[in-house]
């Protein structure tokens, strides 16, 4: 009853409120069809655009109109255009973007500078100069303002009146107390000499026996020690410690002038030698300042020489050459045959008979080495290059070791002393020189030998004509010299420790130098100081 009640009485207000909407709506829709008669002559587009219409007619004072298609309603109205995105974008130009200030024309013209185009050259071309002009001016000041460092400009690789600086290259322990020392000359200006005359400027020539002296800088010490013409081999593989270097004989037919200066001591460290613990220490890259070379034997002379070159020893025995020619020279200029020697040594007294044999010009006649040591190792560097050297047949080695007493050398190896098949002039005069009075067949003998050398210095006709034997090495040809008998040796070479020469030979004057008399195991079997150095 009271839900009724309030309709009721709710009823006329809602009457009301109809009636008032349905007379708005009718005077808006009689306002909106008047305004649309008003507007009948303008089109749709104007109709939209009516809010944005601007009057586009300026003021007298205006240069120039402003183009319609370029005014504020093109610029004002809303694009329309519906944004469709693309999975794949595609570049339609292949042209750079210009530059936030450029435009039309000042693209064309000076005004704005384009950035120059940076490349590799452009980028590092002026470190590079400024380094290389640093690096000049320092040489510069270097050279005018600074003494050069000693030995830099000599032209010679040894000098015997200075010292001259080697480094060291390599340094082969062989056992407790015996080293390979190898070194290698610090400057090059010496190669430049041995371009016009290699034969006279090259250090090693087997026609001399030869040393130098190495110096102990904190003591100021010097002690001889003989060089031989070897080298180290090395690589990759031996510079990371994989594998020990080859030792080598230098090939100086080669247009490196000797390996670049290369030579290899072999050395004995003694617990008090001064100098031998001195060189047994020295490291790859440390400084030694060597002085020479000092001859300490030259050969006779023998006419042989003039004529004939025995071939160079090398590494493989196959590339020696053969001395095919040598019996049809010996025929031609009727020459005698070439005087065989016998060497003995011990230790290190072993590298005089080395350096002969491994250099150019190497003795041509044959060779018996008597060598004695303690134990076989001292001797393990050296044994592949004598038996090479035995297969060429160019010498015999025997060996004499204290850890087998029975090959301890003894009387019965000592041979007697052979007459040379040739004495030079010269060595007659000497030989006669303290006699006052020759007899008549002296006076012919040394005549004859006068007339000998001087008649050998022509060549003379050929007397046979025999084509000599051709040999493809000297493998080949050592076959059939092998079969051969040798003659016994006119001349004996003694080295090693004083207790060893003084038992071979005879003990030598070390004050004034002198090789003093003859005695030992050679003196027991007739040689004499005529054909027995001691060095």
């Amino acid at each position: 009853m009271y839900r009724l009640g309030l309709t009721r009485c709710l009823a006329p207000s809602r009457q009301t409120s109809v009636s008032f909407l349905r007379n708005t709506r009718a005077k808006y829709s009689s306002k909106n069809k008047d305004s649309f008669e008003d507007d009948k002559g303008v089109s749709k587009k104007e109709n939209d655009n009516r809010l944005f219409k601007v009057n586009q007619k300026s003021s007298p004072s205006a240069p120039a109109e402003m183009p319609t298609d370029q005014g504020l309603d093109k610029l004002m109205k809303k694009d329309n255009k519906v944004y469709v995105p693309k999975l794949r974008y595609e570049r339609k130009s292949y042209e750079m973007p210009g530059m936030p200030n450029e435009d039309d024309f000042t693209k064309f013209s000076y005004k704005v500078q384009k950035p120059k185009t940076v490349t590799r050259w452009s980028r590092y071309l002026p470190k590079v100069m400024a380094l290389a002009f640093i690096l000049w001016g320092g040489y510069t000041v270097k050279v005018w303002y600074f003494p050069a460092e000693k030995g830099a400009d000599s032209k010679e690789l040894l000098d015997p009146e200075h010292f001259h600086p080697f480094i060291v290259t390599y340094n082969k322990k062989i056992d407790d107390d015996h080293y390979l020392l190898e070194v290698t000359p610090k400057f090059k200006n010496w190669q430049f000499s041995y371009y016009a005359n290699y034969e006279g400027k090259t250090i090693w020539n087997g026609d001399r026996l030869w040393s130098v002296e190495i110096m102990q800088p904190q003591i100021q010490i010097v002690r001889s020690y003989t060089p031989l013409p070897l080298y180290f081999m090395k690589s990759e593989r031996t510079r990371s410690g994989e594998e020990e270097p080859l030792l080598r004989v230098i090939d100086n037919d080669r247009e490196d002038y000797d390996k670049g200066g290369v030579m290899t001591f072999y050395i004995k460290r003694y617990d008090d030698g001064e100098m031998s613990r001195y060189l047994t220490s020295r490291k790859v890259g440390d400084i030694i300042d060597i002085r020479g070379p000092y001859t300490e034997f030259k050969f006779p002379y023998h006419p042989l020489k003039k004529y004939h070159q025995r071939p160079l020893f090398r590494d493989l025995p196959s590339k020696v050459e053969a001395e095919s020619l040598l019996p049809s020279i010996k025929k031609e200029h009727d020459l005698p045959e070439f005087d065989n020697l016998t060497y003995y040594g011990a230790g290190t007294g072993i590298a005089p008979i080395l350096q002969c044999l491994f250099s150019r010009n190497p003795y041509r006649g044959f060779v018996n080495i008597h060598y004695s040591a303690r134990t076989p190792s001292e001797f393990e560097p050296f044994a592949r290059y004598l038996f090479f050297l035995e297969k060429l047949d160019r010498v015999k080695l025997h060996t004499h070791y204290d850890s087998a007493p029975k090959t301890a050398l003894k009387q019965n190896d000592i041979p007697k002393p052979f007459e040379p098949h040739y004495t030079s002039s010269s060595k007659l005069e000497k030989q006669f020189s303290d006699k006052k009075e020759l007899l008549e067949e002296d006076k012919l003998k040394l005549r004859m030998a006068i007339m000998r050398d001087s008649e050998n210095d022509v060549s003379s006709a050929v007397k046979e004509t025999e084509r000599a034997v051709r040999y493809e090495n000297a493998i080949q040809q050592a076959q059939v010299t092998l079969t051969k008998p040798k003659d016994p040796s006119s001349l004996a070479l003694v080295c090693g420790p004083d207790g060893y020469v003084d038992h071979v030979a005879g003990a030598k004057n070390l004050e004034t130098n002198e090789q003093g008399e003859i005695r030992g195991l050679l003196g027991k079997k007739g040689w004499d100081n005529s054909n027995v150095y001691k060095l």
